[in-house]
């Protein structure tokens, strides 16, 4: 009995938890070299990684892409990017 009880406040534990995980968010413009040079042009959720997609453009049509998984780490992107993006709190 003790262990069902256990395993039931543990797993209701790792729901809310998973539950109320936010998703990256992109920010709305990138620095180089403390200049707002990047802004924000288009922000999507992959739907097969769940992972959050920033594109940028510059003044002069240069593209960046920065690609961050729900923990807001960067996986894929440019050197510019930001190694960690923001959370959203709100869940994917």
């Amino acid at each position: 009995m003790m262990f069902t009880a256990r395993f039931t406040i543990l797993a209701l534990l790792t729901f809310l938890a998973g539950a109320n995980a936010g998703c990256a968010t992109c920010q709305q413009t990138l620095e180089v070299d403390g200049v707002a040079t990047y802004t924000l042009v288009n922000e999507y959720v992959r739907s097969e990684n769940g992972y959050t997609v920033c594109d940028y453009v510059d003044k002069s049509g240069d593209e960046v892409t920065c690609e961050y998984a729900n923990l807001a780490l960067l996986q894929d992107g440019d050197d510019v990017c930001p190694k960690f993006s923001r959370i959203d709190g709100y869940g994917c």
